[in-house]
């Protein structure tokens, strides 16, 4: 009788252990942004959806302006977009949100900066680095899909790419931003209308989604694109990612829950040997 007391001692002892755990993983934390916008290649409008992120984010998901980089056109050297993202990195902790943000001119795994070209791999090496759970890395370029593979760079989050690895994607004119940042940002998180359940808050996957409808489809005689998203998460299921937050737990046990499920398991055998 004695070892089954602590046997479900250890059992109760170990669930106070997972609360606190998950309060401390899941404690609200910090929102921090790197955002970059740069006019090139024919698109006049990569600084204007990098402004209108940057609002985005501080107007309707709390990030306080001090924690955002903003860099436009001549403003985002590559020097300056570096240090930008060493920054975010010296800035963040696991608890914290994060957003990075690009709107420029591609070519297959670069980036065209104001003066020179920002590699997938850089970007990569620098995000290997970070210690958040939910990172949101959104790249609005040509060809942006060949970025994909920096999500095995990040420990949890989702990268959003406005095209394919092999695909071209444009700014409108009349819309004032690329036809991406146009449904993801303006129409889909700013005016609300990616919120397909109507619960009055966009998902990344909504925004996505929504964004992913419209361009697939353009009105008129615009050309097709194929925006593209890639997680990080091992398991999915339960997941549902903001702007800034993560509102649901992983698909999968923990190994404190194991432990807890083990000694419980325990006792109850114990309990049926005795009798």
């Amino acid at each position: 009788m004695e070892a089954a007391k602590s046997i479900l001692t250890l059992g109760l002892f170990t669930i106070i252990l997972s609360y606190a755990s998950i309060s401390s993983v899941h404690a609200d934390g910090k929102l921090w942004a790197v955002v970059v916008g740069v006019e090139g290649g024919g698109a006049t409008h990569p600084d204007d959806d990098a402004q209108d992120f940057a609002d985005v984010l501080m107007t309707i998901y709390g990030y306080p302006s001090d924690n955002i980089i903003l860099l436009t056109n001549s403003e985002a050297t590559k020097s300056a977009v570096i240090s930008a993202l060493e920054w975010l990195r010296d800035q963040e902790r696991s608890q914290d949100g994060v957003s990075i943000f690009f709107s420029t001119h591609g070519s297959v795994d670069k980036l065209h900066l104001y003066d020179d070209f920002l590699l997938d791999m850089e970007l990569s090496n620098i995000l290997s680095e970070f210690e958040s759970q939910d990172i949101l890395i959104v790249i609005d370029a040509c060809y942006s899909g060949s970025f994909l593979d920096v999500a095995e760079s990040i420990s949890g989050g989702v990268i959003i790419t406005a095209s394919t690895a092999d695909e071209i994607t444009y700014d409108i004119g009349f819309f004032g931003n690329t036809i991406f940042a146009e449904y993801f940002i303006d129409r889909g998180l700013s005016q609300g209308l990616a919120d397909e359940n109507g619960d009055g808050a966009v998902s990344i996957e909504e925004a996505f989604n929504y964004a992913y409808e419209n361009c697939a489809d353009p009105p008129g005689t615009l050309m097709a694109t194929h925006p593209q998203l890639k997680h990080a998460y091992e398991y999915t299921e339960s997941i549902e990612l903001y702007v800034d937050k993560k509102t649901n737990e992983y698909g999968e046990v923990p190994w404190f829950s194991l432990i807890t499920a083990g000694a419980v398991f325990s006792v109850v055998a114990y309990k049926k040997k005795d009798h």
